[in-house]
């Protein structure tokens, strides 16, 4: 009796261990990486035209590798400290446009205000427009306005970086949030960079500056916030790598 027992016991014992090997084996596909997908913005434009005449300013706007037409896309036209903001039409699958003409001479940032599928993304290119001499640099003092962060002008160096925020929808006060920044350089990964996300309410002065840590996902940076209060919130995500130093930044309504 004993003996057999201890023979029911041993297959008991095989039995669970079998199913603990299953399980793992399970599990382990479950846990693959899957790519991140994030959208990307090409902004198609001459980069030298003539004032007082129509030219056509477009963005390709792709969700991966697929272009979009369920996109928003608003382009802001800046010289100096003035700029105006036009909506872009689709006009063809995944391809917006405007049609513009620049009334000055000078160097302008046009910057492509794109939402798709919850994310925000603002790439931007230089037009000079006339006589504009070719050395001057609308891009620091577009980084100059954001006295707030604390840099100097002439502290910036123009690149090539798309940076994306994450959902920012839904978001509620004393809850904690994640945020995700994905920052890609010729439609690759942006990978160990230095990323800090700078919070502050509408109408206050004081900054709240959280460093983001790099995911498993190459590129992608996150970091937890906690909105203590209802309201309407910027936030500029800033991007360090070696001589890239570029930012964006977006207001969210926090319920």
């Amino acid at each position: 009796m004993k003996n057999k027992m201890v023979a029911y016991s041993f297959l008991i014992f095989m039995f669970i261990l079998s199913g603990c090997q299953e399980s793992n084996n399970q599990i382990g596909p479950q846990t693959t990486e899957e790519e991140v997908k994030a959208p990307r913005v090409e902004i198609m434009a001459e980069d030298h035209v003539n004032k007082n005449e129509d030219v056509q300013i477009a963005a390709h706007v792709y969700y991966g590798e697929e272009l979009v037409d369920d996109a928003e896309v608003t382009f802001e036209i800046k010289l100096g400290e003035e700029s105006e903001e036009v909506e872009a039409k689709l006009v063809d699958t995944g391809t917006y446009k405007i049609d513009y003409s620049f009334k000055e001479d000078g160097t302008y940032q046009v910057i492509a205000h794109t939402d798709v599928k919850s994310y925000h993304t603002m790439p931007k290119m230089e037009i000079l427009v006339g006589e504009a001499d070719s050395g001057a640099t609308v891009r620091e003092e577009h980084d100059g306005e954001h006295g707030h962060a604390n840099h100097a002008e002439g502290d910036h160096h123009s690149s090539s970086v798309n940076i994306t925020l994450g959902e920012l929808t839904g978001i509620q006060a004393k809850t904690k949030v994640q945020l995700t920044a994905t920052v890609q350089e010729n439609n690759q990964p942006f990978s160990q960079a230095m990323v800090r996300f700078e919070i502050w309410k509408d109408g206050e002065e004081h900054h709240h500056y959280i460093d983001a840590a790099e995911s498993t996902a190459k590129g992608t940076y996150i970091s937890d916030y906690q909105f203590e209060e209802e309201g309407m919130y910027k936030i500029v995500v800033h991007v360090e790598r070696e001589e890239v130093h570029d930012h964006i930044e977006t207001s969210i309504d926090v319920q």
